[in-house]
């Protein structure tokens, strides 16, 4: 017969290793999660950038077309304030660049 002590450190040790194993299997299932969202950050963040850039792309545009209009005659400053007015676009266009710095806000 085993003395009281004995069987109780065992008790103890098959606990302690019960719980280990549970919490390993926790720590793994959360890298996975873990690593399946920066993924996916990744690709959101790749997405923002290639949608930044179009709209800067567009506003460079709008500002090329603005001085086409201008310089030709076809078109003069009020007029592009009331196509500006009537599209919901602002006064004048706005250039908004942000620096990269690499950490998301």
């Amino acid at each position: 017969m085993w003395p009281m002590s004995a069987l109780t450190a065992l008790l103890a040790l098959g606990l302690f290793t019960a719980l280990s194993w549970r919490l390993v299997r926790r720590v793994r299932a959360l890298s996975g999660e873990v690593a399946a969202l920066t993924e996916r950050v990744h690709e959101l963040s790749a997405r923002l950038e290639a949608a930044e850039q179009d709209a800067s792309s567009a506003l460079a545009q709008a500002d090329v077309a603005e001085s086409v209009l201008l310089d030709k005659g076809v078109a003069d400053e009020e007029d592009l304030e009331a196509a500006r007015a009537r599209s919901g676009a602002p006064e004048a266009p706005v250039h908004v660049v942000r620096p990269r710095d690499g950490d998301l806000h």
